[in-house]
Formats: structure tokens, C-alpha cells, sequence
């Protein structure tokens, strides 16, 4: 379904892991505390030049050809597809790290989530300014839910489990990562495999292919796509939007991949990611 153009007038390559890192300010993990209380500092000058540049959306031509097929074969990508044998949950044992540390939450200091404007499974136009003072939780996947998704998915469940009375205040926000698939659906696999599509306080965002392209850019998602059309990969983020749209904190998702490229995690490991995800939902909700 093609719901019409977007502007876009500058041209920039992806983020990279160090240019996220600059333009967002990762720090230390985040005090709950000092979060709760939505203390802020100045933004310096650089600071904002730098964002300036970097949220930049690459062009519907050429640029956005190479951007989506020109991986082909290029073994220094930073997103890969997984060999059949990867692993990617934690060495340490569960019981050594704080919550924090579990999901891998960082602090991000003095940016504000880049604007967009994509459409849910119900075909009604989203964008940040939709929820109000609501907490955003801002997740990326796969719309067909060959990806992390799954794993997700448990995680998203009972996380708004946990969240009580909170999970009115709470968005769970799921960004469309797959190029060859990006037509609005009332039930993507994305929603139906976990379990999601009947909770109210959960969308699946989906839209042209420039406007997803401006999404994955802003927010440091990289895409790789194959020759086969289940082939499309991309790193695992998740974002915690707070009040005035101010990005809060970066956590970082994680899976098992199976042979057959299933992403699975334990109920132990998912239950704990569920919890990391429902406490800094918690932290900042007013």
C-alpha cells in the first residue's frame, strides 16, 4: 500500500556503532533516580551540529539502491547474517549482573527521539506526538517475524505484565525492519506469532520504503538484505522515549539462532529481559 512521497532533500550513509555512539551521547548506565527526576543539562553546540548531520535520510535513487543491495557479499558489513551456529546471549552467568546490565542499558543524554510518521496494522497514520506524555518503547523487526522477533515478542508479553497500572501510561512501539515487506497488514506475523495483536498499548509501524529508510537511518538500524527474500538482517535496538520525546536510554536485545536460523532464548533469560524492559518503562513514567 503506498501512502505517497516524503521529502527529503540531504543524502547521508547509515550510522555507524562509534557514530551513533558520538551523536547520542552513550554513557554509563542510567540511575534510575536521577532519571525519575528528568534532571537535564545543557546541549552543547557541537552536540547538536553533530545531530544535525547525522539525521540526514538517504534519497529514493541510487543512494537507497546501493543502501539496501549494494551489501551483497561484503564481509566487513556491520550487520552480518548469522552463521547457523551463532550465540548471542550473555557469557556471564544471569545471577552476576544488575537489571541494567542484563539488557545492556546505556544512558543517552541530551537527544531528542527523531521525528517520524508511519502507520500502524490498522492503517491510521502514528507518529510520537500521537501518545501524548505516554512512554514510548521503541523496538525494531522483522514484518514476517524472522528475526529476533520471537524473542521479543515473549519479552514485550510479559513485560506489560509487569508493568501493572503502568501499562496505560506505556507504548510498545515495533518498527518494521524488512525492506521486501512493507505493506500494512491488520495481523503481521510480527504481532501474531508472539501473541500481541489484541494488546491496545502495542503497534506495529510500517510505510513506504523511504520513510522506514529515514527511521532505520535516525536511529542507527543498519539493513541487509540477500538474494533470497527471507534473507534480511539487521542489529537489535531498543529505545526509551520519555516525556518531551527525549531519547532516555539504549538497551540491547539478544537471542540464540538455531541452524535454521530461529531465534529462541530461555523462559529464565526472557523473563529477566522482560523485567529490564518493565522497571526502566517504570522509571520513567510520571
Amino acid at each position: 500500500m503506498d501512502h505517497g512521497p516524503d521529502v527529503a532533500s540531504t543524502t547521508s550513509s547509515p550510522l555507524s556503532e562509534e557514530e551513533r555512539a558520538a551523536a547520542f551521547r552513550l554513557s554509563a548506565p542510567v540511575d534510575r533516580n536521577t532519571r525519575r527526576r528528568g534532571a537535564k543539562s545543557p546541549i552543547p553546540p557541537k552536540a547538536v551540529a553533530w545531530l544535525l548531520v547525522t539525521f540526514a535520510v538517504l534519497g529514493l535513487g541510487g543512494e537507497a539502491g546501493e543502501h539496501f543491495f549494494g551489501n551483497f557479499g561484503v564481509t566487513d558489513a556491520t550487520t552480518k547474517f548469522l552463521p547457523s551456529n551463532a550465540t548471542l546471549a550473555p557469557v556471564r552467568s544471569v545471577n552476576e549482573m544488575t537489571d541494567d546490565s542484563f539488557i545492556g542499558l546505556k544512558e543517552i543524554s541530551n537527544a531528542i527521539a527523531p521525528p517520524f510518521t508511519l502507520f500502524t496494522q490498522n492503517d491510521r497514520t502514528w507518529d510520537l506526538s500521537h501518545v501524548g506524555k505516554k512512554v514510548v518503547v521503541l523496538f525494531f523487526e522483522n514484518s514476517i517475524c524472522n528475526d529476533i522477533c520471537p524473542v521479543l515478542g515473549a519479552e514485550i508479553k510479559q513485560a506489560h505484565a509487569q508493568l501493572g497500572s503502568s501499562a496505560r501510561s506505556v507504548v510498545f512501539a515495533i518498527v518494521n525492519t524488512d525492506p521486501r515487506s512493507v505493506d500494512v497488514a491488520p495481523r503481521p506475523l510480527a504481532l501474531e506469532v508472539p501473541h500481541l495483536e489484541g494488546m491496545k498499548n502495542v503497534v506495529f509501524l510500517t510505510g513506504p520504503l523511504h520513510r522506514l529508510d529515514h527511521v532505520w537511518i535516525n536511529y542507527g538500524i543498519r539493513i541487509k538484505v540477500g538474494a533470497k527474500q527471507t534473507e534480511v538482517s539487521h542489529n537489535n535496538e531498543i529505545y526509551f522515549i520519555g516525556e518531551n520525546r527525549q531519547l532516555v536510554a539504549l538497551a540491547t536485545p539478544f537471542a540464540n539462532v538455531s541452524k535454521q536460523n530461529v531465534s529462541s532464548l530461555s523462559a529464565h533469560f526472557i523473563a529477566r529481559y522482560a523485567k529490564g524492559i518493565a522497571e526502566t518503562a517504570i522509571s520513567l513514567v510520571q
